[in-house]
């Protein structure tokens, strides 16, 4: 929404009305829409019905998106929805031939991006720095990563913070390095700030069993670009995508599987001049092209281009 609020401030033909579901009413929806008179809608999954019903009947003829941003983890929970919508918004481009295809919609892949306001370069106490952190939930996924890593974990300066760590097989030798709950972005940002190796370890595409067409995770997910926005150092599950947001090795660093996972960790922790270069140039290329506000232009360029193909 602050993306949004800044483009509206800096280009020509472009202005928007946000409506929280949860603190606006459905009459104050339908005076923003007889007074606003907008091309067009988008609508967050959460938000998606009834609402939906709602826009139509008020403004009956503009185009409505469904706007997802948990593909394809949670495809089982909205795929139903898509019918409903005139097409697609998504954050993964592993999901686009589906709703193009199968569901028969136009959709467009808008990949997640930073604010960097939240995420910046900072100096940290003592008590934000590891050798090695990871924030981030336990999925299903993550966990016989980091059991499979507790030997090397165990003779480093470690953090791992987030939800249900506990189930870790490992969890008692590791805990003195575990912080169990949630933390705000500012507190995140801190600790990739004190990390010399921030891991991203993505999502397995079904960790939950909600993602029944099996379609592919191919694009990095927000984290990828917090860190970088940090300008900290991070090793990330290879992504189908990850190239085309940073030159490999040079910019940005992945990783396929354990052992080669732990050979990079070893490689740079002992290499700092490299690190450090590495990551200068990923915080570059995410501050020039991947905030939420590049990534909101474009989308509005996307916007327009899909109006105008509708009018012909």
């Amino acid at each position: 929404m602050s993306a949004f609020e800044k483009l509206q401030k800096n280009m020509r033909n472009f202005s928007f009305q946000p409506h929280y579901t949860t603190s606006h009413s459905l009459p104050s929806l339908a005076e923003k829409i007889k007074r606003f008179r907008p091309h067009i809608a988008l609508v967050f999954c959460k938000d998606a019905h009834p609402i939906t019903a709602h826009i139509r009947k008020w403004a009956p003829t503009i185009p409505i998106g469904l706007w997802v941003v948990n593909d394809p983890y949670h495809l089982k929970d909205y795929e139903w929805m898509v019918s409903s919508y005139d097409f697609m918004l998504t954050q993964d481009s592993g999901c686009v031939p589906y709703y193009r295809r199968v569901k028969k919609r136009p959709s467009f892949h808008v990949p997640l991006a930073v604010n960097p306001a939240d995420y910046r370069p900072m100096n940290v106490p003592l008590s934000y720095q590891s050798d090695i952190c990871f924030i981030g939930s336990a999925w299903p996924g993550r966990l016989p990563v980091i059991d499979r890593l507790h030997p090397f974990l165990l003779q480093k300066k470690f953090i791992i913070i987030g939800d249900g760590w506990e189930k870790l097989k490992h969890y008692q030798q590791l805990k003195r390095g575990i912080i169990s709950k949630k933390i705000p972005p500012d507190e995140v940002a801190r600790y990739y700030n004190g990390a010399k190796i921030v891991l991203n370890i993505h999502r397995t595409s079904d960790d939950l069993g909600r993602n029944p067409r099996k379609l592919p995770a191919r694009t990095p997910n927000n984290r990828t670009f917090d860190i970088a926005a940090c300008g900290s150092f991070q090793l990330a599950t290879k992504r189908a995508d990850l190239g085309r947001f940073y030159q490999m090795n040079k910019e940005m660093v992945d990783y396929l599987g354990i052992e080669d996972l732990k050979r990079k960790m070893i490689y740079y922790l002992q290499h700092e001049h490299q690190r450090k270069a590495i990551a200068r140039g990923a915080y570059r290329r995410t501050l020039k092209e991947h905030t939420y506000v590049a990534r909101m232009r474009k989308l509005v360029g996307i916007l327009h281009g899909y109006l105008q193909k509708r009018k012909r």
